[in-house]
């Protein structure tokens, strides 16, 4: 509890009186589970792996794009702005990236930043807001869309949707369209010695059915977050297995 004083004045020559007045201070954010730090991967797979393995469950006629699109991968001309002009990479794609990210906690303003070396991608989630309301989703769609976040225990859960039709699913040319939603549980394991993220993606426009994705990554206090310019040379990726850097 604090004291606040409030000045009454009165007309000329009449007492100035002082009132002290209680009131109660603004309270304290909730604590949050410390998920702050720098996080990098040791794998790296182009494709989106569905947790318990095979592909992801597409319609036909997604499938059809998508077997297209990883041709185009392979000779190096799918036309993807993510590579040759450095936009956001979007959800999920952004999670299988091969170079480190960090997660920065701003409680006092309910907010969370997870910035990713690649790309200079910043997202900003929301604490405990809801989501932007339908039609300002639709108007103003996202690389990596609106998202908004609560604490279920220790466990972040993040829910993103607004996005564009820029962008690919993963590194293989993975398909999606602007009904994508994604849901993203982020949690500490293995005692602290990892971070999960376990994304479950929904766009009935490509898949006949909901999926999740999980990627796991380790705290890495011993680096720091370093530039990123689209088409110069960047941090040594040799550590991280799966990764094949083009000369």
């Amino acid at each position: 509890m604090r004291l606040t004083h409030r000045w009454l004045g009165y007309a000329a020559g009449s007492a100035l009186v002082v009132f002290c007045t209680a009131s109660s201070a603004a309270p304290a954010p909730a604590a949050w589970p410390d998920l702050s730090g720098i996080y990098w991967t040791n794998t790296y797979s182009p494709k989106i792996v569905p947790v318990g393995g095979g592909d992801p469950p597409y319609k036909p006629e997604a499938m059809a794009a998508y077997r297209k699109n990883a041709d185009a991968v392979k000779t190096y001309s799918l036309d993807d702005k993510s590579r040759k002009v450095c936009t956001p990479d979007g959800i999920p794609r952004i999670l299988q990236s091969p170079y480190p990210f960090e997660i920065v906690a701003t409680p006092n303003r309910g907010e969370i930043h997870i910035l990713y070396e690649l790309n200079h991608v910043i997202r900003l989630i929301s604490i405990d807001k809801p989501l932007p309301p339908a039609d300002e989703l639709e108007i103003f769609p996202f690389y990596s869309g609106h998202s908004v976040g609560h604490f279920e225990g220790d466990t972040l859960v993040i829910e993103t949707a607004g996005f564009n039709e820029k962008t690919f699913l993963d590194n293989s040319g993975a398909p999606h369209t602007d009904q994508l939603r994604t849901v993203e549980r982020i949690r500490k394991i293995n005692g602290g010695k990892e971070l999960e993220d376990v994304v479950t993606i929904h766009d009935p426009g490509v898949f006949t059915k909901d999926w999740s994705a999980r990627f796991v990554y380790q705290p890495r206090s011993d680096i720091r977050m370093m530039d990123y310019v689209c088409g110069e040379k960047h941090r040594d990726l040799s550590s991280v297995k799966g990764v094949v850097q083009r000369r």
